[in-house]
């Protein structure tokens, strides 16, 4: 009979396999359209890179679970495992700041040609590899804050040093982790904020564009849903995605430093509510890219 962890296991070991194919099929076609695109397309880049680092995440954290669930010995001393949670921040942070800009780049494409945003739209494809650069240069630099964290050298679950969600050791009594937690919480609050209000203005404009075609034929009006309707049902989707993986995911960290004791149920679901957003993005962002109207892509 199969024990609970190793019931986990299988359940991450899913979760990995059908996300890595999923951004693995997302990352292929995308990168063909920009490879023949005459043009560079903000979208295709980001989704390029958001599929990219999908990818890692999956592979650098899920992998990392499913070795500890189903107790494979651990073969990485102390940097090995500090690399380890390197990469898991860094990945996880290009997921973020990707998708904060990928909404906010499709807000600036979407917005009408006599609004404030109207003059950015040319910019955008010029700013986009910078803009790219940059972000991959303030999570390389920002997540060096892990090498000033005292991490376990074992890949145990549970120790007197605290507990281990993947590779990642968490002590509950270390104020180091705790700072580090915090500092994290405003990077990840800063980005989040931003995509809200890019998607926010998107389905605004969307409900404007929709009401202003309605008004337009509304001598003839159609019982089936508008392709505004349809983008903008995906774009809250991903959204409510997003906010729902990547919130209640930190607030299980959060609770166990707040009590100063360790929960491994609040584990396991941090561990799995982290692997879901990167599982199931890719398939919410092919849905957006049927429904988009041609009028508002990229």
């Amino acid at each position: 009979m199969l024990t609970l962890d190793e019931i986990l296991g299988i359940v991450y070991l899913q979760l990995t396999g059908i996300g890595f194919l999923g951004n693995l099929t997302l990352l292929i076609l995308n990168s063909f359209n920009f490879l023949t695109a005459h043009t560079v397309r903000p979208k295709n880049v980001l989704i390029i890179q958001l599929a990219f680092s999908n990818v890692m995440v999956l592979l650098f954290r899920g992998i990392s679970t499913i070795t500890r669930l189903w107790k494979v010995k651990c073969v990485l001393d102390r940097t090995g495992i500090k690399i380890i949670t390197y990469m898991q921040t860094v990945t996880r942070g290009l997921s973020l700041i990707t998708t904060s800009l990928l909404s906010f780049f499709q807000a600036i494409t979407i917005s009408p040609n006599n609004s404030m945003w109207s003059q950015l739209k040319f910019k955008a494809t010029k700013s986009i590899i910078r803009c790219i650069v940059l972000c991959w240069i303030f999570n390389l630099i920002f997540n060096m804050l892990i090498f000033l964290r005292h991490d376990g050298p074992n890949n145990s679950t549970v120790s007197k040093d605290g507990c281990s969600t993947g590779y990642r050791a968490l002590d509950v009594h270390n104020n180091n982790h705790i700072k580090f937690e915090i500092i994290a919480c405003v990077h990840d609050t800063f980005f989040a904020c931003l995509m809200t209000a890019s998607s926010v203005h998107m389905v605004i404009t969307l409900y404007r564009h929709k009401r202003n075609v309605n008004y337009i034929h509304s001598t003839s009006p159609s019982t089936k849903i508008s392709p505004e309707s349809r983008a903008t049902q995906a774009i809250l989707l991903l959204v409510t995605t997003f906010f729902f993986f990547n919130t209640f995911s930190p607030i299980c960290i959060f609770c166990m430093l707040y009590f100063k004791s360790i929960n491994m149920w609040m584990i396991h679901t941090s561990a799995l509510l982290s692997l879901c957003y990167p599982t199931v993005s890719p398939f919410i962002l092919v849905s957006i890219n049927k429904q988009m109207p041609n009028s508002c892509a990229c």
